[in-house]
């Protein structure tokens, strides 16, 4: 059972989060707890406040001083919840990364997983204990370095420690009911799902679908365990990730930006990985009409890293626009055939400089001025949601 910050922000969150965690007992499971820190900026304990206390003094922050000072607000959550169960008459014990053995390579900012020991959080399940541990970090396992694996990355932490420890199933919960077809903050009546598979998934969290971080879809997926995206705050099933045999013609229509979009000619085969691109840069490949070039997507935090790193391995990269939104259809092949041609003229009609689109097997995306991009998810949710 993961908690993301909201739920475990305030005194009346953090309640509904140990309901949550007292009726699995009931029901017979014995939970291992994932946290994240508590709150959004400006709350006293939430990351981006504990991040402003280095870059107010001034920029550039190290990697290793932003990965210190970033897991320090999980720790907090941890040490709370735990004490609030054992409170509320449920044994519990709260682990850091370290102290639950999750390993991580040596990257700042983006580690990741390379290994999981599950003996501890296991002893403590034995011993009717509830472990409550850190999202989003590791250590190192030669130094002992604290490294964070990205942000939203709790999620992954949730699903990566339910698969090391054998788990029925990984439950995120959020402060939304489940995925929805389209954010809520832009289109408030969007529909939410009760079932979508892996592939489809991670492509949404890809492009800009914020309720479940890609990197934990594919760890579910390779590990065979399904993921539940629940709300904290209500008692309804969410929404299931799973291997699908039948699932909606639509699935969703994430929204991304701003990001800068570069054009990337001359890269090595193997290179444009999307899963390797998305892990190390945050950022987006898709395809482009010319011969041997792609578009890549990607924050402008990353820009630089990501520049630097392509022309390491030999690619010539240009710059194509700044500012833009990524605007996605994610669905079945037929669907995504029929609303690609559709989209760009409903597109077009409305008047919205479409810089770059692309049409893959399961996805078509429009670039665009990022300022346009919530018109243009409301106008795709009324043309092909019925």
């Amino acid at each position: 059972m993961k908690f993301g910050g909201t739920s475990v922000a305030t005194p009346e969150s953090r309640a509904r989060a140990i309901g949550h965690i007292r009726r699995t007992l009931e029901e017979g499971y014995s939970p291992v707890v994932v946290v994240s820190a508590m709150g959004r900026r400006g709350a006293p304990y939430a990351t981006d406040t504990l991040l402003d206390l280095l870059r107010n003094e001034g920029e550039p922050v190290a990697g290793r001083d932003e990965d210190l000072i970033f897991h320090c607000g999980e720790i907090i959550s941890v040490a709370l919840m735990s004490h609030l169960l054992k409170l509320s008459g449920v044994p519990a014990v709260g682990l850091t990364g370290c102290q639950a053995r999750i390993w991580t390579d040596g990257r700042w900012r983006r580690a990741k997983i390379v290994q999981i020991d599950p003996c501890r959080m296991l002893s403590h399940v034995e011993q009717g204990q509830i472990p409550v541990i850190t999202g989003g970090q590791g250590v190192t396992l030669a130094e002992g370095e604290v490294t964070i694996l990205g942000r939203g990355a709790s999620d992954t932490s949730g699903v990566a420690v339910g698969v090391a420890v054998g788990a029925e199933k990984a439950e995120i919960y959020t402060d939304v009911p489940g995925v929805a077809l389209a954010d809520p903050r832009v289109v408030p009546h969007a529909s939410f799902l009760p079932k979508i598979g892996y592939r489809k998934m991670y492509e949404m969290g890809v492009y800009g679908a914020r309720v479940m971080h890609p990197g934990a879809v594919l760890l579910g997926q390779r590990g065979g365990v399904p993921v539940v995206c629940r709300s904290t705050f209500d008692d309804l099933p969410g929404t299931v990730i799973a291997n699908m045999e039948e699932e909606p013609p639509l699935v969703g229509i994430p929204s991304l930006g701003p990001v800068e979009l570069l054009a990337v000619r001359g890269a090595p085969a193997g290179s444009l990985n999307q899963e390797d691109l998305f892990d190390q840069f945050a950022a987006v490949v898709m395809e482009s009409e010319e011969a041997g070039t792609a578009v890549v997507a990607v924050a402008r935090d990353w820009q630089k890293p990501l520049e630097e790193g392509l022309a390491t391995n030999g690619a010539h990269v240009e710059r194509l626009a700044s500012g833009r939104g990524l605007v996605s259809l994610v669905g079945s092949p037929g669907l995504i055939q029929a609303a690609f041609t559709r989209g760009c003229s409903l597109l077009q009609g409305m008047g919205i400089d479409v810089t770059f689109q692309e049409q893959a097997e399961i996805r078509c995306t429009f670039a665009m001025p990022v300022e346009e991009t919530p018109r243009a998810v409301r106008a795709l949710y009324d043309t092909f949601v019925p």
